[in-house]
């Protein structure tokens, strides 16, 4: 699960009377309307006595507060109706049949509006309530469509409200492949058919990069030599680094990286900050001893390395009068 789901349950002072589950016929969706704010927060302030207001969860980038049981009514949606082009549902959808879900905005920073953390859990949730109640999607709304009040604002475009939210309704909550972003615990993962794919062990890549996933999980700690379709990359603290031009080590060899990938192609001497190596193929071969030759010059090497002490004569091979320089 993308969230931690806390139990904070508001003043009895702030919601309604019981009522069967039976009776949730809607499910609407709000904002907060604050600049920085959070699900915690939110459940505290609801906590304290005649708020006269109250909703049943509250959600942000990492959790779901349930403020209100859902058999009770919550004072969400009622008032009076705005004079705009909304409330299409006034007088149809009401505190009594619905269940009301606000979103939080965590970070301050001059824009009211949900981030794509706390839009995907808001997702995650409607779903699973819709599932429970047994709440079509066509009666997902916004409290914009209940009367008219600008909420969520950034959603009163019917046009943003299907393509940021409600059409997702019926789509993956996680798209096969590697995520876009942070679940609770602050890891990227890779889902197949809506699920952590555990099995998954390969470099994949996500809108902020390629990066090297262990068992369905970037692991940010990785420092190696990883593969996938496209080849075997240069991994730095779990990122491929495109801009790597040295020898890198995995638990299958010593390799020659140029941008960031194993250059199969390569063969001749190569440095990293540990020396200046003797590769063939893209490995380096450290049972390699003799003279190789890279675009500074031609080198001694001894056990795959150049030996920079060493000063003397070496043996080289020779074919028809000329030496083999490797």
């Amino acid at each position: 699960m993308a969230y931690t789901v806390k139990e904070m349950l508001a003043s009895s002072t702030n919601y309604g009377s019981q009522r069967s589950t039976g009776d949730i016929k809607y499910i609407v969706i709000h904002y907060t309307s604050n600049d920085g704010d959070t699900a915690v927060n939110n459940g505290k302030y609801f906590q304290g006595a005649n708020r006269k207001a109250s909703a049943h969860y509250f959600v942000d980038d990492s959790t779901v507060v349930h403020s209100v049981p859902d058999n009770r009514i919550a004072w969400s949606v009622g008032g009076r109706k705005y004079n705009n082009n909304g409330g299409r549902l006034y007088g149809v959808a009401k505190n009594a049949n619905t269940l009301n879900i606000e979103m939080c905005d965590d970070y301050k920073n001059g824009t009211v509006k949900a981030t794509d953390a706390t839009i995907n859990n808001t997702l995650i949730l409607t779903r699973e309530l819709m599932k429970k109640y047994n709440v079509p999607v066509s009666n997902v709304i916004r409290h914009y469509d209940v009367n008219g009040k600008s909420c969520p604002a950034y959603w009163v475009n019917d046009s943003l409200w299907k393509s940021e939210f409600h059409n997702r309704l019926t789509q993956a909550s996680h798209p096969d492949g590697l995520s876009d972003t942070k679940d609770a615990d602050g890891n990227w993962y890779y889902y197949k058919n809506d699920k952590v794919d555990t099995d998954v062990t390969t470099v994949a890549q996500n809108k902020n990069g390629w990066w090297y996933v262990k068992n369905g999980k970037v692991d940010f700690s990785a420092n190696t030599v990883a593969k996938n379709n496209n080849g075997w990359w240069h991994i730095v603290n779990g990122k491929v680094d495109f801009n790597s031009n040295t020898i890198a080590k995995n638990e299958n060899g010593w390799w020659k990286i140029t941008g960031g990938k194993v250059d199969f192609n390569y063969t001749g001497v190569a440095k990293n900050e540990n020396g200046w190596w003797r590769v063939e193929n893209g490995k380096v071969n450290f049972d390699y001893n003799g003279i190789a030759q890279n675009s500074n010059g031609v080198w001694y090497i001894k056990d795959g390395k150049v030996d920079f002490d060493y000063t003397g004569n070496a043996t080289c091979k020779v074919v028809n009068g000329k030496v083999q320089i490797g």
